[in-house]
């Protein structure tokens, strides 16, 4: 059996259902470019705030750019009050996105203190409210992202599910967490499993699928018609590739050696560069390096001298020095 299939969500159609999540402060348009390169399709803008889009905030405004080759590609938006949803779709349209996903699951304080996120799983009403007016003023596709409950006191996974259904959403996103675990602890599949066999539309599973084998269980386990990742692709956009094979041939990935991750780092600056100034693109690139370096050995110091670097040609530098004292690396 292939796990590996088209999504079908509303009039959009995808190559295939592994989906690269929207992640605040990282999925810019290297990031996703970067995924794409290595067989992402459906990928998603930063979330932003839909009083942001409406009161004509320009880095709001700047984070939904869409740039060439970048289909499909959806927009995720977060906020409280439906009406100023109704607004700021209503622009983001304009903008060309493929497909709109509402936020009903962010962990963070700032967000849910402002009854947004994952408060709104305590007022499913009102996720109903926000989806159906949402829906009012688009024809594109409109997907939710949920969590499976604020704490384990409260888990609302099937209910809210049913909530983003009811609302006509045209499918729903679970990360197996609760709000309170925030990104820690283990993800707990069977709740989407549950919400799974709650409705109809299609169903996308987040949550600790870091490499082939976890992507397969997830599959079987809990019959989602799609896998988010998220964490996962972080130092590792070659995920998406690994996936796919893994799912069509059951074999496993040798990850980049140290010399192709150079060359995959250096791919990431220059589209780093194409979209912010080059002290703006290596400060961003220091988180990443942390990432990609990742599962090597020696790395304390290598990062220690990278956040000190005030240029790409000191990096790359950094990184030959290493190769010379790790020779085996590159093999």
């Amino acid at each position: 059996m292939s796990y590996i299939k088209p999504l079908q969500i509303g009039e959009l159609q995808t190559t295939h259902n592994l989906v690269l999540a929207p992640l605040a402060g990282i999925s810019d348009y290297a990031f996703r470019q970067l995924a794409r390169d290595y067989g992402a399709d459906l990928t998603f803008t930063e979330m932003v705030s839909v009083d942001g889009l409406v009161y004509q905030n320009q880095a709001t405004r700047d984070l939904l750019k869409i740039f060439p080759g970048e289909k499909p590609i959806g927009f995720q938006f977060f906020g409280s009050d439906p009406e100023l949803f109704k607004r700021a779709i209503s622009e983001a349209q304009e903008l060309g996105p493929d497909l709109i996903d509402l936020n009903f699951g962010c962990p963070v304080r700032k967000v849910v203190a402002k009854g947004a996120g994952a408060a709104l799983l305590n007022q499913l009403d009102k996720i109903v409210e926000i989806v159906q007016t949402v829906k009012l003023v688009t024809s594109l596709p409109v997907t939710a992202k949920i969590r499976i409950g604020w704490d384990w006191d409260s888990i609302v996974a099937e209910d809210a599910a049913r909530a983003v259904e009811a609302g006509g959403a045209d499918a729903v996103t679970i990360h197996a967490r609760t709000r309170n675990q925030g990104y820690s602890g283990k993800a707990s599949w069977e709740f989407i499993a549950r919400a799974k066999s709650a409705v109809r539309i299609p169903v996308i599973g987040n949550g600790d699928v870091f490499d082939g084998p976890a992507a397969l269980e997830m599959f079987k386990t809990t019959d989602v018609d799609g896998i988010m990742l998220a964490r996962g692709v972080l130092g590792s956009p070659w995920i998406f590739q690994e996936i796919l094979e893994y799912l069509k041939t059951g074999n496993g990935w040798s990850p980049p050696n140290v010399t192709e991750r150079m060359k995959i780092i250096e791919r990431h600056y220059q589209l780093e560069l194409e979209t912010f100034p080059q002290e703006a693109a290596l400060s961003r690139m220091k988180k990443h390096i942390v990432w990609y370096t990742r599962g090597l050995p020696h790395t304390a110091r290598l990062r220690n001298q990278i956040f000190q670097c005030n240029s790409f040609e000191e990096v790359k530098n950094i990184f030959a020095n290493y190769l010379e004292r790790f020779s085996e690396l590159t093999v």
